[in-house]
């Protein structure tokens, strides 16, 4: 995809038909038409949902949120093994994961396993729905071992029993997602479980974009440009074999790779595994917007490569993101509405009111009531003030 991506930030819509078998479907729609209906039906602030909110917003950095929300979910529901990733809202790809523990087995084989072949409760599916949870025993109605990633990673690999996922969602874009599982032995996990953490879902997703974007950490902010990669030796750029190992680098890429989290879990940072196993799989370009260590942000863009011995390959791109990609997703992260954003975009493209009424078809009396809600969410007192913050190239 275009540097252009941002313009529009991905709001899931209605699942698309079941890719799986016809019983499949039947036995899937069955347990879930009882169990989403009672979900929402309770969706109300719980014991575990306070506990959450009130570790998130203490925390000042990804690591930290991770592990307070992973340790809050252990009071109510235990588990062998959590992971909790932040997702890029406009391709819901994984940007960077956290673990409760090592695993001994690297991001390449998940990355490889959520963005292989169609599954049951992968991200992508789980964040369509409303709420957005999944435990596999109950999706599958006990057939576990219909599920691709049960059946060759999760039992064979790690002993893993069962799995409860969710997907953070908020404003309709997906900020971020968790998983986490039991072992051999351990009871599957309930309705009831699911109910619990469901209820937490808007809470996390604010605390995401928070971390994110919030004060001086804000990179939607005056000072965006500088706060993404500049690297004056030249582009970045990796070439990835189908083994996830990469064959040739620029100088460049060392830099960004290491800012990225480097090789802690795999050869390669969460964020590129994850793009590289979806453009792998689809044979087409994908991305993701992925913040690094410092603080700054990278578009990584993969694209197959074609060739008698490039089966599997792919080339990978690391660019700084820019402030107008920035600045939408800032604008997202601070609960803009779809159109309240088209509005601050083009107030910060310096277009006056007339200009906005007429490219988006308002009256300038709407213009003016969409810029106060505009102001009083961004902080901010007038035009000048929020371009001051907010900058676009």
């Amino acid at each position: 995809m275009g540097s252009g991506m941002w313009t529009s930030i991905a709001r899931p819509g209605p699942a698309p038909p079941s890719q799986h078998s016809g019983k499949f479907r039947n036995v899937f729609a069955g347990a879930m038409e009882v169990g989403h209906h009672e979900l929402v039906g309770t969706m109300g602030r719980q014991g575990l949902a306070d506990r959450i909110g009130d570790a998130a917003g203490r925390c000042l950095n990804l690591p930290a949120l991770a592990g307070a929300v992973c340790a809050a979910i252990a009071q109510d529901i235990s588990f062998d093994f959590g992971c909790f990733a932040t997702l890029d809202p406009a391709t819901g790809l994984i940007s960077w994961a956290y673990r409760t523990r090592p695993l001994g087995v690297g991001d390449e084989e998940i990355a490889a396993g959520e963005y292989g072949e169609a599954d049951i409760n992968s991200f992508a599916e789980i964040s369509r729905r409303r709420p957005s949870v999944g435990v596999l025993s109950i999706d599958t109605a006990g057939r576990l071992d219909t599920c691709r990633r049960y059946r060759d990673l999760l039992r064979p690999r790690f002993g893993f029993s069962d799995e409860l996922r969710m997907v953070f969602n908020s404003r309709g874009a997906s900020w971020g997602a968790l998983a986490i599982y039991r072992g051999e032995g351990d009871p599957v996990f309930t309705m009831a479980d699911a109910r619990k953490l469901a209820a937490s879902g808007e809470l996390v997703a604010t605390a995401i974009q928070r971390v994110l974007f919030g004060g001086d950490a804000d990179p939607g902010l005056s000072g965006a440009a500088g706060r993404t990669v500049a690297d004056a030796s030249g582009p970045a750029v990796l070439i990835i074999d189908a083994d996830d190992h990469v064959t040739h680098w620029s100088p460049a890429a060392r830099s960004s790779v290491e800012d990225m989290g480097g090789w802690e879990h795999s050869p390669l940072p969460t964020g590129i595994l994850a793009v590289a196993a979806s453009t792998r799989h689809h044979q087409e370009h994908s991305s993701a917007r992925v913040q690094g260590r410092s603080g700054r942000w990278l578009n990584v863009r993969a694209a197959p490569l074609d060739g008698p011995a490039g089966r599997g390959d792919v080339v990978v791109t690391l660019e700084p993101a820019t402030g107008a990609e920035l600045s939408r997703l800032a604008l997202t992260a601070r609960g803009l509405t779809a159109r309240e954003e088209d509005v601050a975009i083009l107030v910060l493209r310096g277009a006056s009111t007339r200009a906005i009424s007429s490219a988006l078809h308002l009256s300038p009396h709407t213009v003016q009531d969409h810029l106060k809600a505009i102001f009083a969410k961004l902080g901010v007192n007038s035009r000048r003030e929020m371009i001051a913050r907010f900058i676009l190239d």
